[in-house]
């Protein structure tokens, strides 16, 4: 019932569908159970009458006629159902899209690549698979398994009684059997997701395999994993291979059976000969019902527990999602408050399953108490240490995640109020990690405004100092980039990501440590451009050199988990604390450089 109750919201909308599919089914099986009556017929026939040439004529056409309407019924009932599974595929497909594509960032990271992959794919095609040639073939050997019963029982009762004995033990196997059969096959599908990941994490890190000379050790990794999948893939096979010879005894303890006991039922005159071969031609159509039971069932423990692994997705909510009541749409313009905001650390699921550090204290903490505004149209920049929690902070701003204490507003609303989308098109983002999509450079840049002018993609191109190296692209703007990017240097993909920002236009632009791939006479060339740009905006920098931020209004330097100092680049360097001593040692640095460069 499990799996019935997860189907259902998907396969209600398609219920006329699997009715004409019974309907189909239903007229099937009373052709097919019509052949054993038309053969019993012939034969008490040809025993009374003989051979009687218009009499076969006559017998002939009907088992033509039922053979022809049968199988105009099977493809009817194939094509009802079998059509209707792949509806359901695609709609449970496109809502397993939706879903992932409306969970946060911290459920990626707690799943892997490979293992969503092999949910949205391998499990989904388990679950099509049972409601297509699963279902049709358990709805017709339901159907002709009671007929089959029902006329063997009309005939003689005794010995249908005696056919019909042995069926509730291929039902105890099924249970038995399948059961077990479940909970490997769901061991099966996690484990190919474990391959699927590592193959696909390779295949995305093949430069720095190679470049620590790693094939060898990977390859040994991805064979145990391997080895690993086909051993519970054997398991299962020897399981579900146990099934079929044992369907295959039962037969021929019926077939022998029904030998020898409606033999002596026609020596002694109770039974007629045509019966004896009715019951035996059943007892041959019942062979392929009783091995479609033993197939379905296989196929509804692969999709039972597949369904799990993909209700595990269907049923998880996203922890960031869009107010109860949005208020209505209004323009944001970009006013920004930070109030005393605190940032825990993010566990993983895993961990805390394992009971680790339930309970919270000041060491979960990345920062607290953070306070800080931005007026619309001004510029704020976030300078500290690697891991001080610099990009977890902006990341509050477009809820990334949320924060833990505290509250952040937009306009004077808490971000939590806004509407995803409206909020987050609203902001113009620019990581240090830029992702790239295997597609044109130009669809690239305008992934945020594919209507874009080519003006405007021009103009962004310019900013972002990419039209200088568009010339060494075969096809221009047009050329084809590799998976993630991987054509480009690490500095053209992160003034891809500038231009792709700048063209959206944003009312909020976050530059999170944007230009540290770039040189730093190309990152001055961009800054000028992006300074034209920021005035009309409000902005949040995130950068290693002060050079970067050194114009911008205000500056916080983050240190021990909060804000150390506060203030505009010169009010910085007079107090002479953390800020000035960063400033300092990148002078020396800037000079050190120079001087190596001019010795050589």
């Amino acid at each position: 019932m499990g799996l019935a109750r997860a189907l259902s919201p998907f396969v209600r909308r398609y219920w006329g569908h699997f009715l004409v599919g019974v309907i189909c089914a239903i007229f099937s099986t009373a052709a097919t159970a019509a052949i054993p009556q038309i053969l019993g017929a012939v034969v008490d026939e040809l025993n009374v009458r003989g051979v009687i040439f218009d009499d076969l004529l006559r017998y002939a056409g009907l088992l033509l006629a039922a053979a022809v309407f049968d199988g105009m019924m099977r493809y009817g009932l194939r094509r009802s159902i079998g059509g209707a599974s792949y509806l359901i595929e695609t709609d449970m497909r496109e809502a397993m899209f939706r879903r992932l594509l409306t969970l946060e960032q911290a459920f990626y990271s707690e799943n892997h690549t490979g293992d969503l992959m092999a949910r949205v794919t391998n499990d989904l095609s388990a679950v099509r698979t049972f409601l297509g040639p699963g279902l049709f073939s358990l709805v017709g050997a339901v159907l002709l398994i009671v007929a089959s019963a029902a006329l063997m029982l009309a005939r003689n009762a005794l010995l249908a009684g005696l056919v019909l004995l042995l069926l509730p033990v291929t039902a105890v196997l099924f249970v038995v059997i399948g059961g077990r059969m479940r909970a490997i096959y769901r061991t099966v599908q996690d484990q190919f997701g474990e391959i699927s990941t590592r193959a696909q994490e390779n295949f995305s890190g093949i430069r720095t395999i190679k470049a620590y000379a790693q094939e060898a050790a990977e390859v040994r990794e991805f064979r145990a994993a391997n080895e690993r999948y086909r051993a519970s893939n054997v398991r299962y096979v020897l399981l579900s291979g146990l099934l079929w010879p044992l369907i295959s005894v039962v037969l021929g303890a019926v077939g022998a059976m029904v030998l020898l006991v409606g033999g002596r039922f026609v020596a002694e005159g109770t039974m007629t000969v045509g019966d004896l071969v009715l019951f035996n031609v059943y007892l041959a159509q019942l062979g392929w019902p009783m091995i479609a039971l033993g197939w379905t069932v296989d196929l509804y423990q692969q999709a039972s527990a597949s369904m799990v692994r993909i209700s595990e997705l269907l049923q998880r909510r996203p922890a960031i999602a869009d107010p109860p009541d949005p208020p209505p749409p209004v323009p944001i313009t970009g006013t920004i408050e930070f109030r005393d905001v605190g940032i825990r650390f993010q566990r993983s699921l895993a961990h805390a399953a394992a009971g680790a550090a339930t309970a919270h204290d000041d060491r979960d903490w990345v920062l607290r108490h953070v306070s800080f505004s931005i007026p619309r149209g001004a510029s704020l920049a976030i300078v500290g240490a690697t891991g001080i929690g610099k990009t977890t902070l902006v990341n509050l701003l477009a809820r990334v995640r949320d924060p833990d204490e505290g509250q952040v507003f937009v306009d004077g609303r808490d971000v939590r109020e806004w509407p995803l989308a409206e909020l987050r098109r609203a902001i113009g983002y620019v990581p240090q990690d830029t992702f790239l999509f295997s597609v044109p450079l130009k669809e690239n840049v305008t992934f945020g405004r594919p209507d874009a002018e080519m003006a405007a993609v021009e103009r962004a191109l310019h900013i972002s100092r990419l039209s200088n190296d568009l010339v060494q692209f075969p096809d221009g703007i047009e050329t084809l980039i590799g998976e993630r990017g991987v054509t480009l240097s690490g500095g053209q993909k992160q003034r891809t990501a500038i231009a792709r920002a700048v063209l959206r236009d944003p009312a909020i632009l976050v530059l999170d440590d944007a230009l540290s791939s770039v040189d730093a006479h190309t990152a001055a060339e961009i800054l000028a451009g992006l300074r034209e740009v920021m005035r009309d905006r409000t902005s949040l920098i995130i950068a290693q050199r002060i050079a970067t931020v050194k114009d911008a209004d205000q500056i916080i330097v983050l240190h021990a988990g909060g804000i150390a100092e506060q203030g505009s680049h010169r009010d910085l360097l007079r107090a002479d604390g953390l800020y000035a001593a960063m400033y300092r040692r990148e002078l020396i640095q800037s000079e050190f450089e120079g001087e190596v460069g001019a010795s050589h």
